[in-house]
């Protein structure tokens, strides 16, 4: 057996020169030994087939969790999270990662285009609605039973509230991997999927935006205040419906505008061109970074406004941002699943594992009905195993719930234990969904998916 106090000491030597460092230099070190862990550990579960995201949540809860004498990695690197003593180099790897998730939303608004809401069609409008509703619900009575009637909680509403907005949101980018790979993406269900995404995501940013400020009405001693209720929900609401009116409707007529006045001057421009005589890349970041402090000054999230920000863009500068934008999130975004998994706590988790299951299962149940119902109830072309291959592409969270647990965390409304069990959800349904999805379309199209595959 090898001797972890020994090892433990070593450690601490090995790291204890870090607190004689500028903070410049630290903090450089600090982020090359995550930065290089997070890219081993993705690397390792990309090569196995899975998502490398998992590898880089895997890597912050082996920092956090495992124990080499009286020391963890993330201690001995000064960046564990401790709420009486805050560290400086905490909070500049908490800042670096949360500007990871912005930009990653921010991705995510990029590839939703408004003009798509309108040619989704009934089964994926359905799908999308039911299978926001279903999870919300059922998230929330798993909750409100566990925390009210079996183990008693007085923040239960919160919990209640965040495990419902993750349980909402799904994570189209696994879907869409396996679908490309399996060649069917020209099939009625890929394209139900695909529209359905768009639908879910406008959803899920608007769940979050009444969640966050439904708990921020309801903090504090002084109870549920009705008029700052309904205010912080109406702020929350118009925000996402005056960008997505702005996306809609003015935008257009203000490129219509421009390109009225490149053309009176002679100029002729390539629609598919980006018109502006600037660069949009800056140009995007600035939009990006002011609506998510704007999104924040209103009480709201700030991925909330980085990914309408995206979807400012999605239309008329898609292609000039999207390698731009992957570049910077291949740098930050590890950062931010570190983060995540260094914020599980898996000490005392273990009487938690009978509602993770509870939890995983109703997860999946939610989005698998709201396939079935969506599909089967508004085209009666098509049949069962349709609805089922739909459910399985809406089913995994991915990094989407994930942040929502993230953003509860932080703010102080759902507990570590809460959080650990969304984490755990997102990371199993992203798990399972591209075998499921496989097989599910292998019952209706045998002989495609089986030729694709070889």
């Amino acid at each position: 057996m090898p001797d972890l106090d020994a090892a433990g000491d070593f450690l601490y030597e090995l790291m204890a020169p870090l607190e004689d460092m500028m903070l410049l230099e630290a903090a450089l070190i600090q982020l090359f030994i995550i930065f290089v862990l997070a890219r081993i550990f993705a690397e390792i579960f990309t090569r196995v087939g899975m998502l490398g995201q998992i590898g880089e949540i895997l890597a912050g809860i082996l920092l956090a969790n495992l124990m080499i004498g009286d020391w963890t990695l993330a201690s001995g690197l000064m960046i564990e999270f401790d709420p009486h003593e805050p560290s400086v180099y905490h909070e500049i790897f908490e800042v670096i990662a949360n500007l990871g998730v912005i930009f990653l939303l921010f991705f995510v608004g990029l590839e939703t285009k408004v003009s798509e809401l309108r040619a989704v069609g009934k089964p994926s409008t359905a799908v999308a609605t039911l299978g926001a509703i279903l999870p919300f619900i059922l998230g929330f009575m798993v909750i409100y039973v566990y925390e009210v009637h079996i183990v008693p909680h007085p923040d239960w509403f919160d919990h209640a509230l965040f495990m419902s907005a993750a349980m909402v949101a799904t994570c189209i980018g696994i879907t869409a991997r396996v679908l490309t790979e399996l060649n069917v993406m020209d099939t009625i269900e890929s394209k139900i999927i695909i529209g359905a995404a768009v639908v879910d995501d406008i959803i899920a940013m608007i769940i979050l935006a009444v969640v966050v400020a439904v708990a921020g009405a309801t903090a504090g001693a002084g109870g549920i205040n009705i008029a700052d209720l309904v205010l912080s929900v109406a702020l929350a609401v118009g925000f996402v419906l005056f960008i997505l009116f702005f996306c809609a409707y003015c935008l257009p007529l203000l490129r219509h505008n421009h390109r009225c006045r490149l053309a009176e001057k002679g100029v002729v421009c390539d629609e598919k061109e980006w018109s502006l005589k600037i660069d949009p890349f800056p140009l995007a970041i600035i939009v990006c970074l002011g609506l998510s402090a704007m999104a924040l000054s209103l009480g709201l999230a700030a991925i909330i406004g980085a990914f309408l920000a995206g979807m400012l863009f999605a239309e008329y500068a898609q292609e000039e941002l999207v390698p731009k934008i992957k570049a910077l999130n291949g740098f930050l975004v590890p950062f931010f699943f570190v983060y995540v998994g260094m914020r599980v706590e898996l000490d005392g988790f273990a009487p938690l594992i009978p509602l993770t299951i509870v939890v995983i299962f109703l997860a999946i149940a939610g989005k698998y009905i709201a396939g079935i119902i969506g599909v089967m109830g508004t085209d009666k072309s098509l049949g069962y195993h349709s609805g089922e291959i739909v459910g399985a592409g809406m089913s995994p969270r991915g990094e989407v719930g994930i942040i929502i647990a993230a953003i509860g965390l932080t703010a102080g409304a759902i507990s570590r234990e809460m959080y650990s069990i969304v984490v755990f959800m997102s990371i199993f349904t992203a798990m399972i969904a591209p075998s499921w999805l496989a097989r599910s379309f292998k019952k209706k199209y045998t002989q495609d998916v089986t030729e694709s595959a070889d």
